[in-house]
């Protein structure tokens, strides 16, 4: 994109500026001759410097030339100083008006002592009553050109935190130019240089408003035909369509707010790197910055990434009316000042995170390579602190992101022992919980025992001897419940399955047996520890073998037969009347559903609970470090 100004001004460099150790102070630390700030025109230039320039100062070459004058090297021999000579074309001294706008710039310039603006030592006519004036030697690069290499993608050594440090002093500029009655109506990038040492400077004061001048003067020089350029208008339209605000397009009355509006054009290009008006003839242009133009950077450039409070400064800067911009270019500086010093603070916070995600780095290449397990746990510990602090400093750091995403992937050889010291506790607490769920489990057969003498007792030595077997199963229960201990829950798996196929002395194998080993194979199979699950899984399965066989091997009475085709079952331990008996059966078997089916529900429950525990986890992860493929903002 092509980025010309056929009206910029000439650019070189810089001495540095003279110090006024005599100036005398107030009280509050101001200058005395700060009381009257305006700047004041009208001087009669043509009896300045009567000597004229050729014994003081030798030219050393040519700087620029512009559609005014050209700008010489020169040496000022009394001073000892090379300087910048700016003198009229030949032709344009003939022109009245030329001479006029030349000298009002070199006084206006020359009265307005700022850091940021050009500084003018001398003014004068030479011998043949030619009118120049010397000024200091800037050197740097336009923000014309910064910008365009910027957009063209070639390196430059200002960042956009440089550019919006210069153009926070740029305001502070302006605001010093206002407050001494001064309006520049031409702030734009090719107007702005930058120095290769912090050094900004706002050239061209040529066309600038003042406050206190004489209206005979003023009406004068307004009348004056500005260069003839492209985004240049003609009479009362003074500036650069390039960041022209409304008022100033239209011609009518302007103040110190359409320097505002410029300065909202300047930081719009700044951040886009592009015009905030767009090209094309003089009278499409003008008539879209009367009309209003969309300033919103994210809008306009979306891809540039900008942030919310440069877009409202920009926004706030560029209104249309010009009531709605900032009251003074000071308030716009402090805002923008405002949101650099978190920037700075976000520089800070970058440089640290680089630090910790290096670090992050080489613990977890230490903790994923060959090496003891004790300082390869260390070494992971090391990285994921160094990871989170990174992170904590800057979510987007990729190193830290891509290390993190390698230590979630790659399990360490080891459990970690603060992991495994978790894990037990967590253990503890389910063999506590399993304890007690048994406990009540045999207290209710225990209980039950009543129900069963209500049928009547044949044999009280094999009906006591199945109760003290429950009963003991239960304190083995409570044991566990107060000490969680597998050997605790192993022996009461032992006691549990043994005193279940000893009932086959009462009603036989097929009747209560098969549920309750049933009972305990499903609940000792939810038991973490394999060896414990596989003692279930033997113990239930070699215990109903035992109580299907045992009466051919004499070790139950005989409790079956078949007789005419029926299955007829006998118990020479308990009564089995009719109604009594389909009661008690009833309530047995629902107690067998029921006990495991509520366990079991209860563990699946926590079970989904903990899958979408770890889902959300895992998309919480995923959020963190980016869905894979993901592109991220630039």
């Amino acid at each position: 994109m092509a980025r010309t100004d056929p009206t910029a001004t000439f650019h070189d460099a810089s001495t540095p500026s003279a110090v006024d150790a005599g100036a005398e102070l107030r009280e509050d630390g101001t200058r005395l001759d700060e009381s009257e700030p305006s700047v004041v025109l009208g001087v009669d230039l043509e009896d300045a410097a009567p000597d004229g320039p050729e014994a003081r100062y030798k030219a050393h070459g040519l700087l620029g030339k512009g559609g005014m004058g050209t700008v010489l090297l020169v040496q000022d021999t009394v001073v000892g100083r090379r300087v910048a000579l700016k003198q009229l074309h030949a032709p344009r001294e003939k022109d009245n008006g030329a001479r006029a706008r030349f000298g009002r710039e070199a006084k206006l310039q020359g009265q307005l002592e700022h850091p940021a603006i050009v500084p003018v030592y001398d003014i004068g006519t030479d011998a043949a009553g030619n009118l120049f004036f010397t000024m200091r030697r800037v050197r740097g690069q336009t923000l014309d050109d910064i910008l365009g290499q910027l957009a063209a993608g070639q390196p430059v050594r200002f960042s956009r935190h440089k550019l919006l440090t210069a153009f926070a002093q740029l305001c502070l500029a302006v605001h010093y130019a206002h407050e001494r009655g001064v309006v520049h109506r031409d702030i734009k990038p090719s107007n702005i240089m930058l120095g290769s040492y912090g050094e900004v400077y706002l050239l061209d004061w040529g066309i600038a408003k003042v406050a206190d001048e004489p209206a005979t003067l003023r009406q004068s020089f307004d009348e004056l035909d500005t260069p003839a350029a492209p985004h240049t208008g003609r009479g009362a339209v003074m500036g650069s369509l390039v960041s022209m605000s409304p008022e100033q397009a239209l011609g009518t009355e302007i103040d110190a707010r359409t320097d505002i509006y410029s300065l909202g054009a300047v930081l719009f290009e700044i951040l886009t790197l592009t015009p905030l008006h767009p090209g094309g003839p003089f009278a499409e242009v003008v008539k879209k910055v009367v009309y209003g133009v969309e300033a919103r950077p994210s809008v306009r450039k979306p891809e540039a990434d900008i942030a919310p409070e440069l877009e409202d400064i920009v926004v706030r800067a560029t209104q249309l009316h010009p009531d709605d911009r900032f009251p003074t270019a000071l308030a716009m500086q402090e805002k923008l000042e405002a949101y650099l010093e978190g920037d700075r603070d976000r520089e800070l916070r970058k440089v640290g995170a680089k630090k910790h995600a290096a670090s992050a780095k080489t613990a977890a290449d230490e903790a994923l390579g060959q090496g003891e397990t004790a300082a390869q746990e260390a070494a992971r510990e090391t990285a994921l602190r160094e990871v989170g602090r990174a992170l904590a400093l800057d979510p987007e750091n990729e190193t830290a992101l891509q290390t993190f995403v390698k230590l979630l992937t790659t399990a360490p050889r080891e459990v970690p022992r603060e992991v495994l010291e978790e894990d037990h506790v967590a253990i503890r607490r389910r063999l506590r919980m399993g304890g007690i769920a048994a406990a009540c489990l045999y207290g209710y057969i225990s209980v039950n025992a009543v129900t069963t003498l209500s049928l009547g007792v044949r044999n009280t030595l094999v009906f006591t001897l199945c109760h003290v077997g429950w009963a003991i199963a239960m304190l083995l229960s409570i044991a566990a419940a107060v000490r969680p201990s597998y050997k605790l829950l192993g022996a009461v798996l032992v006691t549990g399955v043994t005193t279940s196929v000893y009932l086959t002395n009462v009603y036989g194998p097929y009747l209560i047996v098969p549920t309750l080993l049933g009972v305990h194979a499903a609940l000792f199979a939810l038991v973490r520890e394999w060896q414990l699950r596989l003692l279930g899984v033997l113990l239930t399965s070699v215990g109903w073998t035992v109580s299907i066989f045992g009466e051919r091997f004499g070790l139950f009475p005989k409790t079956l037969g078949f007789e005419a085709g029926n299955l007829v079952i006998r118990s020479p331990v308990i009564d089995l009347p009719e109604g009594m008996t389909s009661f008690f059966m009833y309530s047995a078997v629902l107690t067998s559903i029921l006990a495991p089916a509520l366990v079991i529900g209860s563990l699946r429950a926590a079970s989904a609970k903990n899958e979408l525990a770890a889902r959300v986890q895992a998309w919480q992860l995923r959020k963190l470090v980016g869905e894979p493929g993901e592109t991220k903002r630039p």
